[in-house]
């Protein structure tokens, strides 16, 4: 009886209640750092993922999300192009506004003449709208199609030669709701028409259009004969009239040569480049190069009074220093007297100098 008693005290009662051990242990709530922790080694785009579901699910989530986007204000700043010299401020402001609610929106017009420059700028409340406005980046506005993007991308038009589309021969009396809804036919259009009188609003004899894509543009001019409100219009691709260089020549189209300056050993009676001279015209030089002046500013050169010269070419007399065409004199004491040629002919091709 002593062993089974000692062997009751030992397990306890069997009718005790069972000891705290025994029940469920309630885990002490994660922290923020504990969160932290949790979440630092998931990945950029699974971390966008969590959140962009819990943005969805719980309007709290979006709301702190869109008070920490919408401190950036050039995420919520767009920049309307092609707008038609007709568009107000208002109706920018209504059209924009059923994207979100705005901050801003306005044309901007020219302070001389108070007419419209074209485009404009809108700025949303929240970052939401601008992202839902972005959606549709062409709109059309008042007969136009315009484009829309980011303010603060600047002009990311990039190359739109393959799209770019030009209408000649319209006539000034057909609109451009008429000119958007015929060559609307051929493609979606992501702007256009451009090129009409800002003042009138009416065309100039011509008009563009750009496309989305390059098909529909190659649809629009695989005939160049269309009939808009009973006149006839040609179109064809624009292209532009920029043409490259000609190797040899600097910016004002003139040739120019200077392969042999750097070919001289220092010397200081030689002469510097001249600055003032007409284009293409040549200077004797001694070891017999000829230097052709560059066009510019500032003084030509001047021989020494009484001094020789160096090169061919006269010396100068008592009557004193020689001015070189298109400069001034400046009483310098290096140079030679010009000695222009009687026919220009062009200096065989190298390095050139710019022209003023």
């Amino acid at each position: 009886m002593e062993f089974k008693k000692r062997k009751t005290e030992e397990n306890g009662d069997a009718n005790s209640p069972p000891s705290s051990i025994d029940a469920a242990v309630i885990p002490p709530a994660l922290t923020s750092d504990d969160i932290r922790k949790i979440l630092q080694p998931f990945t950029q785009e699974q971390l966008l993922d969590l959140l962009q579901s819990a943005s969805l699910q719980h309007p709290d989530i979006l709301d702190a999300v869109r008070s920490v986007a919408d401190r950036d204000t050039t995420r919520r700043k767009l920049f309307v192009r092609g707008l038609s010299g007709e568009t107000t401020t208002e109706t920018l402001r209504t059209v924009f506004s059923s994207y979100g609610d705005l901050d801003e929106a306005i044309v901007i017009f020219d302070k001389a003449t108070g007419r419209s420059k074209g485009y404009g700028f809108v700025v949303y409340r929240h970052v939401d709208g601008a992202v839902l406005a972005l959606k549709e980046p062409s709109k059309k506005i008042d007969g136009r199609m315009t484009v829309t993007q980011l303010a603060a991308a600047g002009s990311t038009g990039g190359d739109v030669s393959s799209r770019k589309v030009f209408v000649g021969n319209v006539p000034f009396e057909v609109s451009a709701e008429s000119l958007l809804s015929e060559f609307s036919k051929y493609g979606e259009i992501e702007e256009g028409p451009l090129g009409f009188d800002k003042a009138s609003g009416k065309t100039r004899g011509f008009a563009f259009f750009v496309y989305k894509t390059e098909e529909g543009a190659k649809n629009s001019v695989a005939e160049s004969m269309k009939t808009v409100d009973g006149h006839q219009v040609i179109c064809k691709f624009a292209v532009d009239n920029k043409k490259p260089k000609p190797v040899g020549q600097n910016p004002s189209g003139f040739p120019v040569d200077n392969s042999n300056v750097n070919y001289h050993p220092p010397n200081p009676t030689m002469m510097p480049p001249q600055y003032g001279a007409p284009p293409n015209s040549y200077v004797q030089q001694p070891y017999g190069n000829q230097v052709p002046a560059a066009g510019g500013y500032g003084p030509g050169p001047v021989p020494h009074y009484g001094g020789p010269v160096a090169g061919p070419g006269p010396v100068p007399g008592p009557r004193g220093p020689q001015t070189a065409v298109g400069g001034y004199p400046d009483g310098s004491q290096y140079g030679y007297p010009q000695q222009p040629m009687p026919v220009q002919r062009p200096p065989p091709g190298g390095m050139y100098q710019p022209y003023y």
